[in-house]
């Protein structure tokens, strides 16, 4: 355990002194001779962290990934390496997985399951999946925790509240302390797979009535805080585009659907599935021919607090009308505004961000570029600086969530087909959340063409 620490800690510090070398030489040159020199250190940095992070694996893949979603302030040569971390890591014996198993069901794995498959189906960073029969011959998916994590977790988030106190000294604004909190508490949560568990039948109740959404029922009497047993699934992977066609499925109808009950999760049920990477979903085809999509992986499941959705219901009404004036208080009140930060700033770096999407013209969304929100490469632009910047900021914890999910969901339709403008499939639960599903309003705008894709000319 001391060697990995002082791994994880030589890592961080090469890349600390790395920004050392360029603060020294800024405050020699000045900023805008050394500009290429920080991008240059930003490189290096993103690649140590990729590096090190793989060859560590365990929880500083997971911390890796939450990373991923800071991508309103974390340089783009960060973004660019980290977004592409996969939860792949080698899987672990089979004789510590039995252990771990028999240890948590209090009996002989044998006389618990009639046949468990000793090979994983996929290996996580806390954890490996395993197919199982159960002695009434239902085929089930064994989630495993590895053996030691809670121990690995305490000791690598020890370190990482470390790190993230030196970061937080030289990036001010950014509230070291929080950061640490969400990651802490985001991991922490990730090893209670009884947890997991509850969030799966809690997301399945709000679609009882859809046939077209399936999630895996939940063996109780099988699962603990550390082994987790789900009804096994099965269908197509959901970017298998020619399996897709060749089942008779469309790709733009799995799109559609998709994009419906991630809206319908975040806008109308508030409670979502915040983890939508490809090996979450499997694809089947209904008796009506449409797909049937299959949601698997409940450890990243979030939901809005009431403020934080008012805001949101807020923010959705101005981008709708075009009024930033509305934008602005909702974003005000979905928490983002910081007490003694700048109004001025605060209302310009808003106007600034919604301008662009308003104005953002998108042809193929497989090549949708993101850096052109990026905070870094704003900040001529607005004319503001980063310190004034994050000292009238405050990004809550909820809209790490919701951002890093919305870039996922639209970076798998983008797979799927890169020419369908998937958001539009969510305009009428956009609608409804504005408006109410009764209001007179709501039947005015219910229409599946929101108002960007309607008018290509102003969007």
């Amino acid at each position: 355990m001391a060697a990995r620490t002082l791994r994880a800690g030589w890592m961080f510090l090469g890349i600390l002194a790395d920004y050392l070398v360029y603060l020294g030489l800024r405050r020699v040159a000045g900023r805008e001779r050394t500009a290429g020199w920080l991008e240059r250190t930003h490189r290096r940095g993103a690649r140590r962290l990729h590096r090190g992070i793989l060859r560590l694996e365990g929880v500083y893949v997971k911390i890796g990934q939450v990373l991923s979603m800071m991508t309103s302030f974390l340089p783009d040569a960060y973004l660019s390496e980290l977004e592409g971390l996969q939860d792949a890591v080698p899987p672990r014996a089979f004789a510590a997985i039995r252990a771990r198993v028999e240890d948590e069901l209090a009996a002989p794995i044998t006389k618990v399951f009639a046949a468990f498959d000793e090979s994983p189906v996929a290996s996580a960073s806390l954890g490996q999946v395993h197919l199982a029969e159960l002695p009434d011959g239902r085929r089930v998916a064994v989630k495993v925790q590895y053996p030691g994590v809670e121990r690995v977790v305490a000791t690598d988030l020890a370190m990482i509240h470390v790190v993230v106190r030196v970061i937080g000294y030289f990036l001010e604004g950014l509230h070291p302390d929080r950061i640490y909190d969400d990651l802490s508490s985001t991991i922490r949560a990730e090893l209670v797979y009884t947890n997991e568990g509850a969030n799966a039948e809690r997301i399945a109740a709000n679609f009882a009535d859809d046939d077209h959404v399936r999630f895996p029922a939940i063996v109780w009497d099988h699962t603990t805080d550390r082994v987790l047993t789900m009804e096994r699934m099965g269908g197509r992977k959901i970017t298998d585009v020619a399996g897709l066609r060749a089942d008779g499925i469309e790709p733009r109808d799995v799109i559609e659907k998709l994009v419906q009950s991630y809206f319908k999760q975040l806008l109308v049920d508030r409670l979502y599935h915040a983890d939508p990477h490809p090996g979450n979903f499997f694809v089947t085809r209904h008796a009506d021919t449409k797909p049937v999509i299959t949601f698997l992986d409940f450890g990243a499941v979030a939901e809005f607090p009431d403020e934080f959705a008012e805001g949101m219901r807020t923010v959705v009404f101005g981008y709708m009308t075009r009024d930033d004036t509305k934008v602005i208080e909702g974003i005000r009140a979905m928490g983002f505004a910081s007490l003694g930060g700048d109004e001025a700033v605060f209302e310009t770096a808003v106007r600034h961000y919604l301008d662009k999407l308003l104005n953002m013209r998108v042809e193929d969304f497989s090549n949708v570029d993101l850096s052109e929100f990026d905070v870094w490469r704003n900040l001529d632009e607005m004319e503001v600086s980063f310190r004034d910047l994050t000292r009238s900021f405050e990004v809550p914890r909820h809209w790490f969530y919701v951002e890093r999910t919305l870039a996922l969901l639209l970076g798998l339709c983008a797979r799927l087909d890169p020419k369908v403008d998937a958001f539009v499939f969510g305009f009428p639960y956009a609608v409804e959340f504005v408006f109410g599903s009764d209001s007179r309003l709501a039947a005015l705008w219910g229409t599946t063409e929101a108002p960007r894709a309607a008018d290509q000319g102003d969007a």
